[in-house]
């Protein structure tokens, strides 16, 4: 039996201006997160079961309650759309068993996407990006691959003129510290997981202390406070709902620190008391002091 994982696009590709004229085209590639593959049946989807076991597909391994609850692959328009209806996961569903099957297939896709976003960028006179970890936590640099008979180290290094980032909740100076020189990664604050704290303010200081960006979630009310003044502790705080490519955030950094990057949260996102999303001054106290 063939089975057919493919989707019309990998990558969702959008303008993310800087100033009027400034700007980049980001293309961004949304999977299946966590273990969410599992519900590949549900939606319709049949895969080769030989080939894969998707009881044992975990793409964000660090993922807490409160992110895997808050997360934008459960959030948005398809959010309480029948299974079989629901052509956004099921895409997000194919596009996942694409990378983990037929791998080859998939990179190649990936290579021609983005040199279609190169094109198109030039023409607008644009910088191109991508981000790679739309709604998956995937250590990129590590996914070796071939394409057209050579061996490529990861997408990073076939692209080495085209900048890519991505958010993660692995620790950037332990695990992911050999990163391409163009991928930029920004920590995403975990908050607690079963009622224990992931990253005490102690342990967000020391990553901002070694030049890595922190983005954390707030509701409306809350990041606007925590906007209120151009510093927190000590450490630069600046809007990211003003731009999406954190790349960018490199060019605003002050005296070798990372930057506090403030989100706000989508709106009617599933929230629960974990603290990933800060949702009152009594929490900006319990996890940011």
């Amino acid at each position: 039996m063939n089975y057919n994982y493919d989707t019309s696009t990998l990558l969702t590709v959008k303008k993310n201006m800087l100033t009027e004229f400034d700007g980049y085209l980001i293309g961004t590639l949304y999977l299946a997160p966590q273990k969410n593959i599992i519900n590949a049946p549900y939606y319709g989807v049949n895969f080769d079961q030989n080939a894969i076991n998707i009881s044992k597909v975990n793409l964000c391994k660090k993922a807490t309650i409160g992110c895997a609850t808050a997360c934008l692959y459960h959030q948005g328009i398809f959010k309480t759309s029948d299974f079989h209806k629901n052509k956004i996961k099921q895409a997000r569903i194919k596009r996942t068993l694409k990378f983990l099957i037929q791998k080859e297939e998939f990179f190649a896709k990936l290579i021609k996407e983005i040199k279609a976003i190169k094109r198109k960028a030039k023409k607008l006179g644009l910088t191109p990006a991508i981000q790679l970890n739309g709604t998956s936590d995937i250590l990129w640099e590590k996914e070796s691959f071939t394409f057209e008979e050579s061996e490529h180290k990861n997408i990073m290094d076939y692209f080495n003129e085209v900048q890519f980032f991505d958010y993660t909740k692995y620790d950037i100076e332990k695990n992911r510290k050999k990163l391409p020189k163009n991928y930029h990664l920004t920590y995403s604050r975990a908050g607690s997981n079963k009622g224990k704290i992931i990253d005490d303010w102690e342990t967000i200081s020391k990553i901002l202390d070694n030049n890595i960006d922190v983005a954390i979630i707030f509701t409306k009310e809350m990041k606007e406070h925590i906007l209120n003044d151009s510093k927190y502790q000590g450490y630069k705080v600046i809007d990211g709902d003003v731009y999406n490519c954190r790349a960018y955030d490199i060019y605003q950094r002050e005296n070798n620190q990372g930057l506090i990057i403030a989100l706000q949260m989508a709106k009617k996102t599933d929230m629960n008391n974990s603290g990933f999303i800060i949702q009152t001054h009594e929490e900006i106290e319990q996890y940011l002091a």
